[in-house]
């Protein structure tokens, strides 16, 4: 049985090759409640992720081996080649007021050695020395001194995104995340007494729940992250067709009024000390007027947190 029939039958992959990072581009991101950032993003090529979440998609841009040895260092410095030309002005002149960040994201764990070769670290290490922050996603299972590892051949700050997704036991079983509250917890505070920033991914819905609940557990969500030390928190809207096929109740709209009202408030609960952004893709740009001014909103949120929202009305 091929590999892309275990992970998802009724969805095929779709066709990514080792060489080459399967998207790349530049984005303007909040790095705090005052300054924003020019991030290069870089959606690498590897091998799928074994942890298998219910909710998650991303398996469809993946290999259906191991990650050659090499492969990451060269999808790297070909995609800062290719975009060296599209970098914003600020980045291109070194401007001090606007930081250089990279991500670097594997669709699942960056410190499996079956996606990432830790041999490759080094390489990675050089590749990514002109930024000021370095950012890779992972599950708290796969560490186990990797991540000492590779932060030794990192100079910018080292941040890790973590799905912890909802603090919501039950939905976090049905996720199939291989994760509980106290996972994240322990793996925050490791986190923490190495010096790596944490950044969070929270789900907002899940099948069979309505607009009030899904904003209700997406704000004890990030409540709870923010007290684990994240310094961002990007809320991603659940999205139909994933591994969602088991489940026979109907997925929440995301309705952007309703994501941008719970954007604005987190920003006043804990913009402070932790960045609050709202996952866009995939959302359908062509809405009716206050959607659509929603949607502006969000995207403008996205790129620098409004200070003003900080006060609590």
């Amino acid at each position: 049985m091929h590999r892309q029939e275990t992970i998802g039958p009724l969805i095929q992959r779709n066709p990514v090759s080792a060489d080459s990072a399967y998207h790349a581009f530049w984005e303007c991101e909040a790095a705090d409640c005052r300054n924003s950032a020019d991030v290069l993003t870089i959606m690498l090529s590897v091998s799928a992720c074994p942890i298998r979440c219910t909710m998650c998609d991303l398996w469809r841009n993946t290999l259906v081996t191991k990650t050659p040895p090499g492969a990451v260092p060269h999808q790297i410095q070909h995609a800062i080649d290719r975009l060296r030309v599209d970098a914003p002005e600020s980045s291109r002149s070194g401007s001090v007021d606007r930081p250089r960040w990279i991500k670097l994201y594997n669709s699942g764990c960056f410190f499996d050695p079956s996606s990432i070769p830790p041999d490759d670290y080094e390489s990675i290490g050089r590749l990514v020395s002109g930024f000021d922050r370095v950012i890779v996603e992972n599950h708290p299972r796969f560490d186990q001194g990797r991540l000492q590892k590779f932060a030794r051949h990192i100079d910018g700050q080292l941040e890790i995104a973590v799905g912890l997704e909802t603090v919501q036991p039950r939905w976090l079983s049905r996720m199939k995340k291989r994760m509980t509250r106290d996972t994240f917890d322990d793996y925050a505070m490791r986190l923490r007494s190495n010096d790596v920033d944490l950044r969070v991914f929270l789900i907002w819905g899940v099948p069979g729940i309505s607009h009030q609940e899904a904003s209700k557990w997406t704000v004890m969500s990030a409540l709870h992250a923010s007290r684990m030390g994240a310094r961002h928190i990007s809320i991603v809207p659940a999205r139909r067709g994933n591994g969602w096929g088991e489940f026979k109740q109907p997925i929440p709209d995301a309705n952007p009024m309703v994501l941008a009202g719970l954007q604005q408030q987190l920003i006043r609960r804990i913009g402070h000390h932790t960045v609050v952004t709202v996952d866009l893709w995939d959302m359908d740009s062509d809405q009716p007027g206050d959607e659509r001014e929603a949607l502006e909103q969000i995207g403008e949120l996205n790129q620098r947190q409004d200070r003003s929202m900080n006060q609590k009305t």
